[in-house]
């Protein structure tokens, strides 16, 4: 893996994610939790629903975001 610099304060403590990933973890466990209580789909399958679509997320949206002074882009 390459190492990733930030832009604004130059710390190499950068991590993959940001607000656009966090979004879709929000919007993924929103729209599991009905599904198994009130629909009652399989959990297991839910889950591994939720987990291919956070791992598209990641690499699709491609956001940084810096440990060190907070500062979020894209890759």
């Amino acid at each position: 893996m390459t190492s990733r610099i930030c832009p604004s304060c130059g710390s190499d403590r950068v991590r993959r994610g940001g607000t656009a990933v966090w979004t879709v973890y929000v919007v993924t466990i929103l729209f599991a939790i009905p599904s198994v209580l009130y629909f009652h789909l399989h959990a297991g399958i839910v889950a591994g629903v939720m987990l291919a679509v956070i791992v598209l997320a990641h690499l699709l949206i491609n956001g940084w975001w810096c440990a060190e002074c907070g500062h979020q882009w894209r890759g």
